[in-house]
């Protein structure tokens, strides 16, 4: 029995240790089933995500403060500073931090708003208010500044207040130049220009200051600190030449004013043989310093207008957003305007100026030559053309020469020139001058114009001879104004166009170059017998033809006048406005080439009475921006005789010499005397030692008697001809300069002088006279 028990014993514990064993085997099935996920979720936390997770436990114990490097500064070739970056700070505060620390807020208010020039209110609001980390309450401020807030924090020992260096654009030339070296935006990027074109190099990398933070992301002083050094920006150095671009954007400004321009102007200055852009100017324009204001008076005005029309209505009306949105897209408007730099974005028509490339492709092919002959009868029906083809001057111009038709800018020759050369062969030329493509400058914006098809040129069984003809004198098509200064460079400097461009090199901070740009020719167009042929002619054009007006005296100069309708300019009415761009591009010296200058004029006004034309308006400008720049560039003058009233002769001081002594010196001077005394030997003259007189020019010398102290009132000579005025400055005892038109004739007459019109000056004074034919066409 006992041994039948204990079996039955051994079989129940059998099978006890084998249920616990499935059990077992159950449990450790589930809890194996169990685990797996969460050994993929470990997995996943310390293997796949590692990096971002560890990533975002550093970001919990650390704060970064980033350290703006300093952007490079832009030069011009002298290496005058265009602009530049000074350190500033900008003040923020942290709430959490000035709460923890349990700071004064009365006294952090108070304090800051003075030495902020601050509102103490705001600052009290932004150091209490707990829904943002930082509030910043001060933005720029100098070094002296920042001293200042860093003496009150120590001074009362503060936490919660924090100056992060930043840096500063400043641009001290202001407006000058402002399209082309643009501006750095709120972020200090650069915004337009060479800001924009050239923010790789200027920007720099920058750096940031790594520390630990605890609880409530307060600092952890002593604890950790890393710093990585930004590297700072490259320096950019221009071609751009400050002086030469203030005296084309003076006698820009000069323009504006004088004949009323509506629509502001633009020019260019550049060297011909090597593409180096000297001066680039679009007005009106802005401050890059304070590159959100509108600077043009009419358009600051309408959206004033608009914002207080917006304003007046109940705000949250669909009239009220209405009329936000009007405004905002107004000021948006305004500012790109201005920022925009109309010498390599915008397309306009050439007009006459074109007809220097016509000529040049006409001439190197073979097409005409010189003693090609022309007849202008002021209107001609052309063959192809549907309409009768017009000339500028009305009566014609007879029989021309081919050196005449270029003077005289007449259409009709042209169009026959144009039908002698032929609709493929004028197509490739203008291909080849670039007229088609972009110039490849160096600045962001360009666009290339809007040519013909070559369909539309080349067939004219087709399509007639409409577009070849108007296109040969610069109509109903439109380039940009580098693209054409860029072809005409070519015309005068032996054929080879070249590649414009605005940056010279680009220096590392180690004054080490980085990029150099050289002189690029892009192919030879013109052969360089057509190109010396052609400068012989454009010298005419100044020395006897419409641009007369251009003339400086010494000084050999060429050009091309023109006058274009803005023909898809319409009015309220939807009537072309007949409003013009009247232009001249003229280069210099004529017997080696170096300068090209172009100046257009946009919808001078009516109401100023002058004739509006690129010989009666634009050519003066051209003329004196080179009488200011071609002595500063080291060109020569050189005076015939005809010349010498318009050469400046400094005068020597002849204190002590005899009359026969001084004589002698006035003739090798090219002067004359007039003698006041009966003394042996000078004792005063007018005007004084070191003054600089026009040539010819007749003084007074003192022989024992006092020089007397006189001052005479300057007369108005705008409309005098060249012998009124002469005898009005003689009888008042002062000098004048004449410039521009050198013909003496009745029909030139002054239009500006350098000293206003009755002001007192001293006798002996030279007063610079502007002589222009206001009654020059074209």
């Amino acid at each position: 029995m006992a041994k039948k028990d204990r079996k039955k014993e051994y079989t129940r514990v059998r099978a006890d240790s084998g249920q616990h064993r499935r059990i077992m085997a159950v449990m450790l099935v589930f809890g194996v089933a169990a685990f797996i996920p969460v050994a993929l979720q470990l997995y996943q936390l310390m293997i796949t995500d590692y990096d971002y997770y560890s990533g975002l436990a550093l970001r919990n114990q650390t704060r970064v403060t980033n350290v703006t490097a300093h952007r490079g500064t832009i030069y011009d070739r002298n290496m005058n500073i265009l602009a530049f970056s000074e350190t500033v700070e900008n003040v923020y505060l942290d709430p959490h931090e000035l709460k923890q620390s349990k700071a004064d807020m009365d006294l952090v208010a108070r304090e800051l708003s003075q030495i902020l020039d601050a509102d103490p209110e705001r600052i009290l609001k932004l150091g209490k208010d707990l829904t943002k980390r930082y509030q910043q309450i001060a933005a720029n401020i100098d070094e002296d500044t920042a001293a200042k807030v860093r003496y009150f924090i120590n001074s009362n020992n503060i936490s919660g207040i924090h100056l992060e260096p930043s840096s500063k654009r400043t641009y001290p030339y202001e407006t000058l130049a402002a399209q082309v070296i643009g501006f750095t935006n709120a972020s200090n990027t650069g915004s337009e220009g060479i800001e924009a074109s050239y923010n790789a190099y200027l920007e720099g990398k920058a750096g940031k200051v790594i520390t630990t933070k605890g609880n409530n992301e307060m600092d952890m002083p002593y604890s950790y600190e890393k710093y990585v050094e930004a590297i700072p920006g490259c320096d950019v150095v221009l071609t751009l030449d400050a002086t030469v671009q203030a005296c084309l954007e003076k006698q820009m400004q000069a323009a504006i004013a004088k004949y009323d321009v509506q629509n502001g102007a633009f020019g260019i200055v550049m060297e011909v043989k090597t593409g180096k852009i000297l001066a680039m100017a679009t007005l009106g324009s802005y401050d890059p310093n304070n590159y959100l204001e509108i600077a043009d008076e009419t358009d600051l005005q309408e959206t004033e207008q608009l914002k207080l029309s917006y304003l007046s209505l109940p705000e949250g009306t669909e009239a009220y957003e209405k009329a936000k949105a009007a405004y905002q897209s107004a000021v948006t408007a305004a500012r790109l305007k201005q920022w925009r730099n109309r010498v390599l974005s915008d397309g306009y028509e050439p007009g006459s100026t074109f007809k220097v490339l016509t000529m040049a492709a006409a001439l190197d092919c073979g097409a005409i030559d010189l003693n090609t002959g022309f007849h202008c009868s002021g209107s001609e029906k052309i063959p192809g053309r549907s309409q009768l083809l017009h000339c500028w001057r009305s009566t014609g111009h007879g029989s021309e020469t081919t050196a005449q038709a270029l003077q005289n800018s007449c259409n009709l020759a042209f169009a026959h020139i144009a039908l002698k050369l032929g609709g493929e062969r004028f197509y490739d030329y203008i291909s080849r001058f670039g007229i088609m493509e972009k110039t490849g400058i160096d600045l962001a914006g360009e666009s290339k114009g809007v040519f013909f098809d070559r369909e539309l040129i080349v067939n004219t069984d087709k399509w007639g001879t409409a577009s070849l003809t108007s296109g040969s004198f610069g109509q109903t098509f439109k380039l940009t104004p580098l693209q054409l200064v860029r072809a005409i460079s070519a015309v005068v400097n032996g054929g080879n166009l070249m590649e414009p461009y605005i940056v010279s090199e680009v220096l590392d901070a180690d004054g080490k170059t980085v990029l150099q740009q050289e002189p690029t020719a892009i192919r030879q167009v013109i052969s360089s017998e057509t190109s010396k042929t052609m400068c012989e002619l454009l010298k005419s054009v100044v020395d006897v033809g419409t641009a007369k007006n251009a003339s400086v005296s010494g000084f050999s100069i060429g050009g091309k006048t023109g006058t274009s309708e803005k023909i898809d300019v319409l009015d309220e009415n939807g009537q072309p406005t007949l409003d013009k761009i009247v232009s001249f591009v003229g280069v210099a010296p004529m017997d080696d080439p170096e300068y090209i200058v172009l100046v257009a004029l946009d919808t001078p006004s009516r109401a100023t009475g002058t004739y509006i034309s690129g010989g009666v308006m634009a050519a003066p400008t051209v003329g004196a921006v080179m009488a200011d720049i071609l002595p500063y560039l080291g060109v020569k003058q050189s005076f015939s005789e005809e010349d010498a009233a318009g050469k400046t002769v400094v005068l020597d001081d002849f204190s002590g010499m005899t009359a026969a002594e001084a004589d002698k010196r006035l003739k090798a001077l090219g002067l004359t005397a007039q003698y006041i005394g009966t003394g042996e030997a000078v004792t005063g003259q007018i005007p004084q030692s070191g003054a600089a007189i026009p040539g010819n020019s007749q003084i007074l010398l003192y022989m024992g008697d006092e020089v007397p102290e006189q001052t005479v009132e300057v007369p108005d000579f705008t409309g005098m001809n060249r012998q009124q005025a002469s005898a009005a400055a003689g009888a008042l005892g002062i000098y004048i300069l004449p410039t521009g038109n050198q013909d003496v004739s009745p029909a030139v007459t002054v239009t500006a002088q350098d000293i206003a019109p009755k002001t007192q000056v001293r006798a002996g004074t030279i007063i610079r006279l502007e002589f222009a034919d206001t009654k020059a066409p074209v």
